[in-house]
């Protein structure tokens, strides 16, 4: 029994500048929060397969894509924060790095016998 699927991990959470809610209205209270998702093989990851950003409001709790928002500020501060922050995380390989080292091991040690 192979156990398989995705998840995904949290990239931290940073302040955005200035704009409002589109929801509630209120002023300076924008987060922006990455996700990176995943496929794993025994919950171990092997490789990414996607990313999600969303803009949070502290106030209302409304969680918003780039196409929700209306405030130029925030929409710049959105598209920098996805391009520079929301990095694909080195654990994410990690089975990956596994199975190469695995096979780099299998390989090799026949040739010390």
């Amino acid at each position: 029994m192979i156990i398989f699927g995705t998840s995904s991990s949290t990239i931290h959470p940073a302040k955005l500048d200035g704009g409002y809610c589109p929801y509630c209205k209120t002023e300076n209270q924008m987060w922006i929060q990455g996700y990176r998702k995943y496929f794993h093989v025994f919950w171990i990851p092997l490789f990414p397969i996607g990313k999600k950003v969303y803009a949070v409001c502290s106030h209302c709790k409304g969680a918003f894509e780039k196409h929700e928002l209306t405030s130029e500020k925030l929409i710049s501060s959105f598209e920098n924060f996805e391009k520079n922050e929301v990095r694909i995380p080195w654990y994410h390989f990690t089975g990956t790095i596994i199975f190469l080292l695995l096979i780099v091991l299998i390989t090799v040690l026949p040739f010390f016998n």
